[in-house]
């Protein structure tokens, strides 16, 4: 290639320069595009680009509004928030800590850093990758995390990260795994007296002792957030509240110690939310990009990404929208009445407000999210193609049956209370998709299924289990099903299968895979006919609850498949009450409204009218009533 001329050189170079466009140029550009430029130049949108003060509640959900019109409005935010970080970070620097920064780019300011005691004759043996905003230890600097627990007078452990994101260690294990069984930490001994698991976070209890001295703390560990996403708000709201139980206990000790992987990203996140609720309490006001620049100065990459940013202003307007809905059990007759008030000015009650809300802030799910139903294989595979689930939910089959088959059935991942992915909603199957109904149980070692109808044996709802004279039946070319035992009792039927798998896969075969069976068993209620959006006997209903439990207690905690006609009704009634129940069984509170939100997240036509809502309520009752002073 020849050279350019001196003269080229510098029209190309001028050219070059005169063309480039500076962030202050795309920001403009931005603005012209959304229409914003214009109210901004006019006064009337000055204050919804960078906000100058706090935005009282009452004007949130008009702020809200705006940003989803013009998505430029937070991404200003976030870029502005973002600026002067500057502060001297020399201590991090030096070379007998860097081992101790798990990630180099990431350590704290001298400024606000946590200073721990010297220990004698190790240099530089105060210094820990934590500022008075975050800690997270990695394996050199256990012993260092836990002094600086003891030190601080820390009694609440805030944990954002799992320890394993599939196969990379986001965050060294600094607890015990097996319960009273001390680890020594330098010169503290670690133990672990309680571990209880929740759908989205776990609820530890750790003794540290020191010599003769000893202190009980506690770790809420939430573990429904992998690195780079967001989690739904409704159950960080949910978390945040125990935090909040647990910090109560403790109000006069040291700071709360929070933590993610990176130490920035999901940290600053929820740092901003807890803040803004906090204010909202005080002064009825949030200040989300206040706050974030203060984060900001405190420790770098605080609030990681633009979607985080995004995630703090939604988890704060589900925290305007819904509020606190829970109530303790003991207040459950005095709440149902006043939920049936309806208002003189909307004439509407408070079961009808709530489940307005629960519909208003329902996930809206896109034909993307559910691609693999509307593939041209599997359209009809659904009974009803707008009911569809979302891939990243939704049970993936792997047992091979033929070059036909895909991995598809149209079904959906759906929490319970004390476990995520519990249930497993579904629809009847079809004919063509009965082998598949029977992949899902074997693939998921679903041991319970739960048919919520009785529909009458049709081409339309074909059966799909043998029947007490066949004994034993095929379906497909892997899966026989073999009746076991069953029993009636009034309004349930139950039977056991055993499922037998025939391995014909080629690559399965040459590696000696073998198929062992399976037993599950099926639960029907007979008292829901078709057409009644409840069934005849509420205690049907909860005492088939109780069997489901007693079987699964027997035998294991495989997900629950609950299925419907249509997998929508009555499937969420069925969960959405058991999530509830267990609320109530577990810690002693009510809270159907969040319950619905739950079932709802990956389906968001369950529970799908106000009768079914309500009748959540009543199977609630029924149970505290009838069964709960018998436990």
């Amino acid at each position: 290639m020849g050279k350019v001329p001196k003269k080229g050189r510098k029209m190309f170079q001028k050219r070059k320069s005169s063309g480039t466009v500076t962030s202050f140029k795309k920001l403009q550009l931005s603005l012209l595009n959304t229409d914003i430029m214009r109210k901004a130049c006019t006064g009337r949108a000055s204050n919804t680009l960078l906000p100058k003060k706090p935005i009282e509640l009452s004007r949130f959900p008009e702020y809200m509004e705006m940003s989803r019109k013009y998505d430029v409005i937070l991404r200003t935010e976030f870029q502005v928030s973002s600026k002067g970080e500057s502060h001297s970070t020399r201590h991090a620097s030096k070379a007998a800590n860097e081992i101790k920064n798990s990630y180099k780019k990431l350590v704290p300011f001298d400024y606000n850093r946590v200073v721990l005691e010297p220990l004698p004759g190790i240099p530089d043996s105060d210094y820990i990758n934590a500022s008075y905003i975050d800690v997270r230890p990695n394996e050199f600097t256990i012993s260092d995390f836990w002094r600086m627990v003891w030190e601080q007078e820390s009694y609440v452990i805030v944990m954002l990260t799992k320890v394993f994101d599939f196969i990379r260690v986001m965050c060294v294990q600094y607890w015990p795994t097996d319960l009273d069984k001390p680890e020594e930490y330098g010169n503290l001994e670690i133990t672990l007296l309680a571990e209880e698991q929740l759908a989205n976070f776990f609820i530890r209890t750790v003794k540290i002792r020191k010599a003769d001295e000893e202190r009980e703390i506690v770790q809420l560990h939430y573990t429904n957030w992998p690195s780079h996403t967001c989690p739904f708000p409704s159950a960080l709201l949910e978390f945040r509240r125990r935090v909040q139980v647990y910090m109560m206990r403790y109000p006069s000790t040291g700071p709360v110690v929070v933590h993610c992987s990176d130490g920035c990203g999901r940290t600053g996140t929820y740092l901003c939310i807890e803040a803004n609720l906090e204010l909202a309490e005080e002064d009825s006001c949030y200040d989300v990009f206040g706050y974030a620049k203060k984060l900001r100065a405190s420790r770098r990459g605080m609030i990681e990404t633009l979607e985080h940013y995004k995630f703090i202003y939604d988890a704060l307007e589900e925290a305007n929208i819904c509020g606190s809905t829970w109530f303790p059990v003991n207040a459950l007759s005095q709440q149902l009445k006043y939920k049936s008030m309806k208002n003189p000015v909307t004439r509407m009650n408070e079961y009808q407000r709530e489940y307005q809300k629960i519909c208003k802030n329902s996930s809206k799910l896109s034909i993307g999210d559910c691609a693999g139903g509307h593939r041209p294989e599997n359209r009809d595979k659904n009974r009803d193609v707008s009911i569809v689930p979302p891939d990243n939910f939704r049970p993936y089959l792997t047992s091979f049956q033929s070059n036909d088959n895909t991995d598809y059935i149209n079904a959906v991942f759906v929490d319970g209370y004390t476990r995520s992915k519990e249930y497993i909603a579904t629809e009847w199957p079809l004919q063509r998709t009965s082998q598949d109904f029977w992949s899902l149980v074997y693939d998921h070692d679903c041991n319970t299924v739960v048919v919520l109808c009785n529909p009458p044996a049709s081409s339309t709802y074909p059966p799909f289990w043998p029947s007490e004279r066949e004994k034993k039946k095929k379906y497909g070319p892997v899966f026989t099903v073999e009746l076991v035992s069953s029993n009636h009792y009034p309004n349930i039927k139950t039977w056991i299968f055993k499922i037998l798998k025939r391995v014909v896969s080629l690559t399965e075969l040459m590696a000696g895979v073998k198929a062992e069976p399976k037993t599950t068993q099926v639960f029907q209620i007979t008292c829901w006919p078709l057409g009644h959006k409840v069934p005849t006997s509420t205690n049907a209903v909860v005492e088939l609850m109780n069997m489901v439990e007693r079987w699964r207690q027997r035998s294991a905690y495989g997900p629950v498949i609950v299925l419907s006609t249509n997998g929508k009704s009555r499937v969420g009634v069925y969960c959405a009450a058991c999530v509830a129940i267990e609320q109530v069984i577990q810690h002693g509170e009510v809270d159907v409204f969040q319950a619905v939100k739950t079932v709802r997240r990956h389906r968001p036509q369950l529970v799908e009218n106000m009768t079914e809502y309500k009748y959540c309520y009543d199977l609630v009752l029924h149970y505290v009533l009838h069964y709960l002073n018998s436990l």
